[in-house]
């Protein structure tokens, strides 16, 4: 009688311990940590709880695996099993293949736009305590339903090496114009490359022709706007007069003799070593190029200057990422929310914002990143947060297949941006019409 009255009042304890394990945040700087609730394992059942992750930054994902094996000492009978992708594209082709076997791991990673894909499969977490502490959660809510967590977000920037443009007296674009004169000028020079493109991989192009329509638009629900219209990529739109300027930028050849022929790797590499000048990534390159070149002495950064005039206000694209959601058909829903409330209110967290060198979106935690705090206190500009279209903008995207970086491919390689223009206006007409 006394065991099992011990055993029940030590159920009761844990219960509690699990439930308060995800109220609490750990301010960067803080020595504490939660406190992990020792499970009875002989009493649970053994689980092993699967993670799906990408990042490009093989060390990143290393340390963060070794991390999230932590978890087992809040939960000592679930084991977790961590798979790791280097792309993001290779990442949503897997996922999508496991989710028509029905095999989706319990725990997905996610980018804003894929939340949308995978609605139906992702289980609501706004009971979770983390949840109403992450800022930015209810803005990607889909059918007014929480699905999935985002862990971090961050400014669109433009690298450049700060003694390349002293050498050259330069100074830092705040006009489209001038951005574009200032490569070309570095390219007369003939002593670097001015941009680094890796072109033959179609993401790193992004910056240019996934994101400036948005900023061009200066509305942050463009995307459901144009899923009303029947011809948005006409003269004159905002898609338009974006893509004349990448056009112009393209035309510049400012990119090296062959930037279709470059990797993002070999791209970057170019960066790192000097050779190149200039190269637009988020902030989540920073721990890749300091981890490569061992320091940033050399390295600063300047708004995308999307914008014509300075008396235009100058947008900085905020991107929210790096969600993470639940299977609602996984077996161990219960394990899984465990996790996720360790993951946001755990120095688990902290850690994570830190090794990304990214903005924080859980309150009370503020990530310790002395670039971006330079960043912000050496340019003015307004936030312009991305926002994912809704389910009839990307149901017209999937009937199309449009991809926005797969079209910078096609710009670099000399197709005609009227060419373009006319083919997505008709694709999407007929998308339209057939839905």
């Amino acid at each position: 009688m006394k065991r099992k009255l011990v055993t029940s009042v030590l159920s009761i304890a844990l219960t509690f311990g699990l439930a308060g394990c995800g109220d609490k945040t750990t301010p960067t700087g803080s020595s504490s940590s939660v406190t992990p609730t020792i499970v009875d394992s002989k009493k649970e059942d053994a689980i092993t709880l699967k993670l799906a992750m990408w990042d490009s930054d093989s060390g990143f994902l290393d340390s963060w695996t070794k991390k999230v094996k932590e978890f087992s000492t809040v939960m000592p009978n679930v084991k977790m099993e961590v798979e790791t992708f280097k792309s993001d594209g290779d990442y949503l082709q897997a996922m999508k293949v496991r989710l028509a076997a029905n095999e989706l791991p319990d725990i997905i990673e996610l980018k804003p736009n894929f939340i949308n894909d995978f609605k139906a499969e992702l289980l609501p977490l706004d009971d979770l305590s983390v949840t109403s502490k992450n800022t930015k959660a209810k803005q990607f809510a889909v059918d007014g339903k929480v699905l999935a967590l985002p862990m971090i977000s961050f400014p669109e920037l433009v690298y450049y090496h700060p003694s390349v443009f002293k050498e050259l007296n330069l100074s830092v674009p705040t006009t489209w114009e001038q951005f574009v004169s200032a490569l070309t000028t570095i390219k007369k020079a003939g002593k670097y490359q001015p941009y680094a493109m890796g072109g033959k991989d179609s993401w790193p192009n992004y910056p240019f022709n996934e994101f400036m329509p948005l900023l061009a638009s200066g509305d942050e629900n463009y995307y459901d706007k144009i899923a009303a219209m029947d011809k948005p990529f006409d003269k004159g739109t905002p898609f338009y007069q974006a893509y004349s300027d990448i056009q112009k930028l393209y035309d510049a050849k400012v990119m090296g003799a062959d930037p279709l022929g470059l990797s993002n790797d070999q791209a970057t590499g170019l960066f790192e070593a000097k050779k190149a000048a200039v190269i637009a990534a988020g902030l989540w390159y920073l721990p890749q190029y300091q981890a490569k070149v061992g320091n940033i002495d050399d390295l600063a950064a300047f708004p995308l200057p999307a914008r014509h005039s300075e008396t235009e206000p100058l947008k900085v694209m905020t991107f929210t990422d790096n969600f993470f959601g639940i299977n609602n058909k996984s077996k161990n829903k219960e394990a899984a929310k465990k996790f996720q409330e360790w993951m946001f209110g755990s120095d688990a967290y902290t850690f994570y914002v830190n090794k990304k060198q990214s903005n924080s979106v859980m309150e009370g935690v503020k990530a310790d990143v002395p670039f971006l705090n330079d960043f912000y206190k050496t340019n003015k500009f307004e936030e312009f947060n991305y926002r994912p279209g809704g389910e009839n903008f990307n149901k017209y995207v999937n009937a199309i297949q449009l991809d926005w970086k797969k079209l910078g491919q096609e710009m670099m390689g000399g197709t005609a941006l009227d060419k373009i223009s006319n083919d997505l206006n008709n694709n999407w007409t007929k998308a339209r019409a057939s839905k």
